[in-house]
């Protein structure tokens, strides 16, 4: 859930990601990658979702030392696949390499 109606754009290579320990603002700089990644275009012809984070309920959470993110891939909603197929659960990992440093991989 955000904080604040104020979106702001992630450095596209963030370095010092501490996932190790929880803070609001690293839940924050989180949910803005999360953003970044999967919900906005970076350039023309990318898939991206068609729906605003707010939308898809986005929320970003650090539990038991992870960080975790999820939302409802709301493209999938009409489709026949049960609710637990349409949510979007990943776990989140500080990457250097990745862009705006972090790695998602699916739970």
């Amino acid at each position: 859930m955000r904080s604040s109606n104020e979106c702001t754009k992630p450095s596209l290579h963030a370095t010092g990601l501490d996932l190790e320990t929880y803070s609001e603002v690293t839940r924050r700089t989180l949910y803005d990658i999360v953003v970044a990644v999967h919900f906005a275009e970076v350039a023309p012809g990318d898939c991206y979702a068609d729906y605003t984070p707010d939308q898809a309920g986005l929320v970003v959470d650090f539990s038991r030392g992870r960080c975790l993110a999820g939302w409802c891939r709301l493209n999938e909603t009409s489709s026949d696949l049960p609710e637990s197929r349409r949510q979007a659960p990943v776990r989140i990992q500080a990457h250097p390499g990745a862009p705006f440093g972090a790695a998602f991989y699916e739970l």
